[in-house]
C-alpha cells in the first residue's frame, strides 16, 4: 500500500508540536507507522516491523480485525455520543458478555462499571474498594505498574514510571506535590532475584503455615498498617511493566491472606486480561487452584485496543452494595458507543477463535524457542512466562546472575539509556525488521496477538538470537 501522506510535512509537525513520550527534543527520533496488519506495523516506505512488544501488550487479536472494524464503522453511523446515564445496547450487551459468556463459569463475578482505559480502571477500583470497606489505604507492590493518573500512580512502584522529568544534564526531576500516602508498598513476587534473599521454594519452608517468605512479608506489612486501615491489596497477574512472572502458587497464598485478613484483593488485568496468558484472564493463568478476586480491573484487550475502553468487574457482594447507594461518580466518555461496540465485536471474534487456545498453543511453541536461546547464548539468565507474555532476564554472568545495569528496576531514568542492555538488543533487532523491547534496563517483556503464526515467531527468534550474539560481544 503505497502511502499519499506527505511524510516529510508529518515529521516537520511532530517535531515542531507535540509533547513526546520518553524523549528529550535533544533526543528527537521516531518511527512513522502508515498502517497496521496483523503483528506488524508498516512504516511509510513499506517496511514491514514485526512487532513482539504487541505494542503495549494491548492488541490482543491483531491489527485491523475486518469483524472489529465493521462494528466501529456501524457503530459510528448508528451514534455520534451517549453519555453514562443513558443506556445502549451496546452497553447493556458488552457487561452481559463480560458476565455470563466471559466469567459465567468463575462463581464470583457480578457487575461490571465501564470507565476510559487500565488507569480510570484502577481509580475506579480503588475508589470503590474504599467506599465499600470505608477504609484508607491501598496495599500495592515493589515493581507493579497501574496507569499514569494520579490514584494509579500511588500504586505503582517503578521509579521511572511515576511521571519524573530528566533534562539534559540527566537530572532528575520528580513531580513536586505528588501524593503517594494513600498507598504503602508490599515485597514482590520476583524469585530471580528475591529482595528477601530467599530462594524458591525453600522459602515456604520459613514459617510453618507454608508461606511464601514474601506473602508472609506482606501480610505483616499490612498487619503493621493495621487491618482496620487496608481496603485492599492490588496485585498484577504477572507484573507487566515490572516485568515479573512468580510462581503459580503466589496468587493462591494471596487469595487466602486476604480471607484472614478480611481485606479486599483487586487484580489489575489490563495488560493480561482476554486471552493473553492461555485462559481469559491472568489469575487463572498464574494459580495452581481455582481463585477468586473481588474487583478485576480491564483494558487493552478488551478492544484489542481497536478504541480506549476499561472495565471494573466485582463481586456479589460489592455489586450489592453498589445497588444499594447513589453512586455520584461520572465521566463524560465512560459509556461511549463506539468503543462499546468495538469490545463486543473484539470479544465475539476472541470466542470465536479460541483466543485463549490459540495463545496457549503459540506459548508452547515459544517457550521451545526460548529453551534453545536460553541453551546457546549465556546472557539469558531466566526466561519466563505462558501463552503470550514472556520474561526474559539479561546477564553478565549466569552463575551469579549479575545484571549487566546494576540499579536494574529501580532505574530512574537519569541515565544513558542507549547503554541498557535491552536497548542493545532493541536497536540490534530492529536491523531484522523486529521490534523488541523492556523496561528495566536487564530485562525484556516479549509479546505479540494470541493468534502470532509460527512463521512470524520464527522470524523473531532470528533476530533475538542475533541481537544476543552482539550483546554478547560489547562490553557492557
Amino acid at each position: 500500500m503505497a502511502s499519499k501522506i506527505d511524510w516529510n510535512q508529518i515529521k516537520e509537525w511532530d517535531k515542531k508540536y507535540l509533547i513526546h513520550a520518553n524523549i528529550r527534543g535533544d533526543e528527537y527520533g521516531t518511527v512513522f507507522v502508515d498502517h497496521t496488519e496483523g503483528d506488524y506495523l508498516i512504516t511509510p516506505e513499506g517496511r514491514r516491523l514485526l512487532d513482539f512488544c504487541n505494542q503495549l501488550v494491548c492488541v490482543n487479536a491483531g491489527q485491523n480485525v475486518p469483524e472489529i472494524q465493521n462494528a466501529i464503522k456501524d457503530a459510528l453511523d448508528r451514534f455520534g455520543f451517549v453519555w453514562d446515564i443513558y443506556t445502549t445496547d451496546y452497553k447493556a450487551e458488552l457487561a452481559k458478555m463480560l458476565i455470563e459468556d466471559i466469567l459465567g463459569d468463575s462463581g464470583w463475578a457480578s457487575k461490571v462499571r465501564f470507565c476510559l482505559g487500565g488507569s480510570d480502571a484502577v481509580e475506579t477500583a480503588m475508589h470503590i474498594a474504599r467506599l465499600y470497606t470505608r477504609k484508607p489505604l491501598i496495599a500495592s507492590r515493589m515493581y507493579g505498574y497501574h496507569g499514569v493518573s494520579a490514584g494509579a500512580v500511588q500504586a505503582t512502584r517503578i521509579r521511572e514510571s511515576r511521571g519524573i522529568g530528566v533534562d539534559s544534564n540527566e537530572r532528575v526531576d520528580p513531580v513536586p506535590g505528588r501524593n503517594y500516602s494513600g498507598t504503602f508498598v508490599c515485597p514482590v513476587p520476583f524469585c530471580f532475584r528475591c529482595p528477601l534473599g530467599q530462594k524458591y521454594p525453600n522459602c515456604k519452608t520459613t514459617n510453618n503455615k507454608g508461606q511464601l517468605a514474601r506473602v508472609k512479608m506482606t501480610e505483616e506489612i499490612i498487619c503493621n498498617h493495621g487491618v482496620e486501615n487496608v481496603a485492599a491489596i492490588i496485585t498484577e497477574p504477572a507484573l507487566g511493566a515490572g516485568i515479573i512472572v512468580p510462581p503459580d502458587d503466589y496468587l493462591p497464598q494471596i487469595e487466602d491472606m486476604k480471607n484472614r485478613l478480611g481485606i479486599l484483593w483487586i487484580v489489575d488485568e489490563v495488560l493480561m486480561g482476554f486471552g493473553r496468558m492461555g485462559e481469559w484472564f491472568g489469575y487463572q493463568a498464574m494459580s495452581d487452584r481455582p481463585v477468586k478476586p473481588d474487583i478485576i480491573t480491564t483494558a487493552k484487550g478488551i478492544t484489542s485496543s481497536a478504541l480506549p475502553l476499561g472495565a471494573v468487574i466485582v463481586n456479589k457482594d460489592i455489586g450489592d452494595y453498589m445497588d444499594s447507594i447513589r453512586w455520584m461518580h461520572v465521566s463524560t466518555f465512560s459509556g461511549h458507543p463506539l468503543p462499546l461496540a468495538a469490545a463486543i465485536a473484539n470479544l465475539k471474534y476472541l470466542i470465536a477463535h479460541d483466543a485463549p487456545g490459540q495463545s496457549k498453543k503459540a506459548g508452547e511453541y515459544f517457550r521451545a524457542g526460548l529453551q534453545k536461546m536460553y541453551e546457546k547464548h549465556p546472557s539469558i539468565g531466566l526466561f519466563a512466562g505462558k501463552g503470550m507474555f514472556w520474561e526474559v532476564e539479561l546477564v553478565k554472568n549466569r552463575e551469579t546472575n549479575e545484571p549487566f545495569f546494576e540499579a536494574d528496576r529501580n532505574v530512574s531514568g537519569g541515565e544513558d539509556v542507549s547503554k541498557w542492555p535491552n536497548s542493545i538488543i532493541s536497536a540490534k533487532a530492529m536491523e531484522k525488521d523486529v521490534i523488541i523491547k523492556g523496561v528495566a534496563p536487564n530485562s525484556l517483556r516479549i509479546a505479540a496477538s494470541c493468534f502470532v503464526t509460527k512463521e512470524d515467531m520464527d522470524k523473531f527468534f532470528d533476530a533475538f538470537d542475533y541481537a544476543l550474539s552482539y550483546l554478547e560481544k560489547v562490553k557492557l
